[in-house]
């Protein structure tokens, strides 16, 4: 047997990264899994006919520009084009040409979630629904329960996914008890993260809830670890890299339920 005795600065390293560990914060986030399934055709609002449903590709110039300027979460336009090259599946709502209301899909096998930091599998009848938003003067008005169902309609139809998958925080209590029910969702599992001195325990349950995802409970070491989305690990030598996140929606009069992507303002990612 080997022993190692610690030299001078060896020891005073080691109680350094102790201490820093020590003095992280306790963490935790928790959210419900849900799943909305295609059941019905889409019919307009009633009494509103002007409304037109559609989705948008990398082409769509003008659209993205719209889109854009009217996404309140202000994601950039160049990583809406990022995730539409990387399969993301971007719908919007118009009301007489306007863009009122958009919605995304991940229709992959897995991805990263960024909030959770860690990767979900995905049957190949599931789609990931987020990056949803309906603009404050149209909320109320029942617009957003409609792209939805089209949304997992034309996921449906067009791409044998029909079992639509999202995550909401279990505190957000307006939309859970309000809006879900408009949508037809159910409450199918739950995950989320209790991280204490930079220990990070993972846990997924619910037998439908990403059922391909095999890895439900295990532990994570986040001491060092940057936030990742969709595959990509920030740079650790980007000090000035700022990040925001948007956020789910998956009503209309909501606040956000769901963070969504993270990018950087100074730095654009692959």
């Amino acid at each position: 047997m080997t022993v190692t005795i610690l030299g001078t600065d060896s020891r005073a390293n080691f109680l350094k990264r102790i201490k820093k560990r020590l003095l992280l914060k306790p963490l935790q986030s928790h959210w419900v899994v849900l799943s909305y399934k295609y059941r019905a055709d889409v019919s307009p609002p009633i009494g509103e006919v002007e409304y037109e449903f559609k989705e948008i590709t990398a082409a769509d110039n003008e659209e993205l520009d719209e889109l854009t300027a009217v996404d309140v979460w202000k994601v950039p336009k160049f990583v809406t084009l990022r995730k539409l090259k990387q399969g993301h599946h971007v719908y919007i709502a118009k009301y007489k040409g306007r863009i009122v209301a958009s919605h995304t899909l991940i229709m992959r096998d897995k991805f990263q979630d960024p909030e959770l930091m860690r990767e979900f599998k995905m049957a190949s009848n599931e789609a990931f629904h987020l990056r949803a938003f309906c603009i404050p003067e149209f909320r109320g008005r029942g617009i957003f329960p409609v792209l939805v169902k089209y949304c997992l309609r034309d996921a449906a139809v067009n791409y044998g996914r029909g079992n639509g998958l999202a995550l909401a925080r279990i505190d957000n209590r307006n939309m859970l008890r309000s809006v879900v029910p408009k949508v037809e969702v159910d409450r199918i599992g739950r995950a989320g993260f209790i991280e204490i001195f930079g220990i990070r325990f993972h846990y997924l349950w619910g037998r439908e809830a990403f059922k391909e995802t095999r890895r439900r409970f295990f532990i994570q070491n986040m001491v060092g670890v940057h936030p990742v989305f969709q595959g990509v690990t920030l740079s650790s030598t980007n000090k000035k890299m700022k990040l925001k996140t948007s956020c789910m929606d998956v009503g209309d009069q909501t606040e956000p339920s769901r963070p969504l992507e993270s990018y950087s303002e100074e730095k654009g990612l692959s």
